[in-house]
């Protein structure tokens, strides 16, 4: 009888240091890091055009023709600078301030569609292109969403990382 108390206390007390380990764990932060983030995509675009070596001419797209090539709107969409190539590369440039909330998941998942329909379409025409799109710089700074598909992801993230404060 005392056995099987001692098992359930100690039952109990693993439980519980589980609880607290997983608790101890989590971040009160929400997605994409700190929400304290203020970001000029306009600025942080041309930074991350001129600041890395391109193989193809990028050409910079605003408003609903950038917005367009996500299938995004103003719904989720406050402001963006995008760049793309010729179709030569893979090679682009986004950087996206959200509305916030929902929406950065919705662009986020917007930039990975993005991604994989890249993925499928140079596969077979250039697949020397996949090195890129197997391991984009795509990352979520508050509410701002920043897709480079580059040859240097570490240059690109220090870009990032300046225009961020970080």
């Amino acid at each position: 009888m005392k056995l099987r108390f001692l098992k359930k206390i100690a039952a109990a007390a693993a439980a519980c240091v589980l609880v607290f380990a997983l608790a101890s764990c989590s971040s009160n932060e929400p997605a994409g890091g700190n929400t304290d983030v203020t970001l000029d995509p306009a600025a942080l675009a041309d930074s991350l055009h001129d600041g890395l070596t391109f193989q193809d001419q990028l050409t910079a797209l605003e408003g609903d023709a950038a917005m367009g090539i996500y299938s995004l709107d103003n719904t989720t969409v406050a402001q963006l600078k995008v760049y793309v190539s010729t179709g030569a590369t893979a090679e682009e440039i986004a950087v996206i301030e959200t509305v916030g909330g929902d929406a950065v998941q919705t662009v986020q998942d917007a930039m990975e569609k993005r991604i994989e329909d890249q993925k499928a379409a140079f596969e077979n025409y250039q697949p020397k292109e996949m090195t890129k799109l197997g391991d984009p710089l795509l990352e979520t700074r508050g509410k701002y969403v920043i897709l480079c598909l580059s040859d240097d992801n570490d240059a690109a993230r220090a870009i990032i990382d300046e225009a961020a404060g970080a």
